[in-house]
């Protein structure tokens, strides 16, 4: 049996509306919809399915109601892991990050005193907000990122095909923010790039923060010669500090 399951998490202001080879640059859940529509169906709030084009299979997650989707969907895998008597304490490393991130949207809702759904239809789904010293008004901007996460069957079986024994994974993320002069310099932007082969435990792990701009990844997980894959990669960036917002986007390949 062949299954090949993706899933990807995404809720930033991507600067643009290019689709990647491999990954998604996205300004808003509006522009993404508009400009995807077609490839694209909703299977829940804030989170579609692509159904077409060479990233069909692939799940893609927007704004608060995407990030508890991707909270819930890791919390099952590591309900599986300890059913098949695997070693979780990796995925439930990658759990702690995500509710770091609703956390920090919690004070987001504490903190706003106008209304977040216009702030956020205005600067897209990656909203900065700074709050000057002594009480003068907020200033608002917004930053941009790309995100890509591949598992797949990369090596040529002479035939014109994909070799069934040969698999690859691989995840990379990078972002930035372009603040007013105004805005002092702080740390904006987390990135973070996951590749695991959950048969083997082979896991490479790569995180990175910026001021202005960041950017990682992971490179190739491979797995092969094999009789059968079991392969994940996800890639994250989220806003921190004066910035909110959360992207990640996974590729899962399975083959047995």
């Amino acid at each position: 049996m062949k299954t090949r399951l993706s899933t990807a998490f995404i809720t930033l202001m991507f600067a643009g509306n290019a689709l990647a080879a491999d990954g998604f640059r996205i300004e808003s859940e509006a522009q993404f919809v508009r400009d995807y529509g077609d490839q694209i169906e909703q299977v829940g709030p804030g989170v579609y399915q692509v159904v077409k084009g060479n990233l069909a299979g692939k799940t893609i997650s927007i704004g608060e109601a995407g990030l508890e989707y991707d909270l819930h969907i890791q919390r099952a895998m590591i309900e599986k892991a300890i059913k098949a008597d695997r070693d979780v304490s990796k995925q439930q490393s990658m759990i702690q990050p995500l509710e770091s991130i609703q956390q920090h949207y919690s004070q987001l809702h504490a903190l706003s005193t106008g209304n977040i759904s216009a702030m956020r239809s205005s600067y897209g789904s990656f909203p900065c907000v700074y709050r000057p010293i002594g009480g003068a008004n907020p200033i608002y901007y917004s930053g941009f990122a790309n995100v890509s996460a591949t598992a797949e069957l990369y090596l040529s079986d002479g035939g014109g095909g994909l070799n069934l024994y040969y698999a690859r994974a691989s995840a990379a993320a990078s972002g930035s923010v372009n603040p007013p002069y105004q805005v002092p310099a702080s740390l904006s932007i987390s990135v973070s790039a996951y590749a695991t082969n959950r048969l083997t435990g082979q896991t490479v792990t790569r995180q990175a923060s910026g001021t202005y701009s960041a950017g990682t990844s992971t490179g190739y997980v491979g797995s092969g010669p094999s009789f059968g894959h079991d392969l994940y990669a996800s890639a994250i960036v989220n806003g921190i500090g004066n910035c909110y917002g959360y992207v990640s986007i996974s590729d899962t390949l399975q083959i047995w």
